[in-house]
């Protein structure tokens, strides 16, 4: 779909995404037409008065957005408006600390349920995941996260 290769862009620029439209054909079931918005969009506003947190603004007005309709004479899906513009920072290195890119490799699944099952405690196995990885700054998405 759309979502796949809009994806792979936005972890090269640095964001990420959400779905915030999607239309199905009533008789196949399949989606036609989708709206991907930037996770950004929208505005938020702390309910606490006296914020604790520095960074209490998860909304920032962002107007960054594709809109994909599929063709179904040429079974491919149509950009229909695309908008690249974001009204906030985006940084291809902390790409990983979004959850939806945070993925665990087959090995460390193993270590992990292997020590659990061994009643090593987490923080012990996560030292032995960074430690195998190069240490945290050289984690990226690809060895453990």
């Amino acid at each position: 779909m759309a979502h796949k290769f809009y994806v792979s862009y936005v972890k090269k620029v640095g964001f990420a995404t959400k779905i915030q439209t999607t239309t199905y054909d009533r008789i196949t079931k399949q989606p036609i037409n989708q709206a991907i918005h930037c996770n950004r969009d929208g505005f938020h506003e702390s309910r606490v008065k006296a914020s604790t947190q520095k960074n209490t603004i998860s909304a920032a007005g962002c107007k960054a957005r594709i809109y994909v309709k599929f063709d179904k004479e040429k079974q491919e899906w149509i950009f229909l408006k695309v908008e690249l513009w974001h009204s906030h920072p985006c940084s291809a290195r902390k790409v990983i600390h979004y959850h939806e890119y945070r993925k665990l490799t087959m090995h460390a699944k193993c270590m992990i349920k292997n020590n659990d099952e061994a009643g090593i405690r987490p923080n012990k196995t996560f030292l032995a995941l960074t430690n195998e990885a190069g240490g945290p700054f050289d984690m990226d998405s690809q060895k453990m996260i």
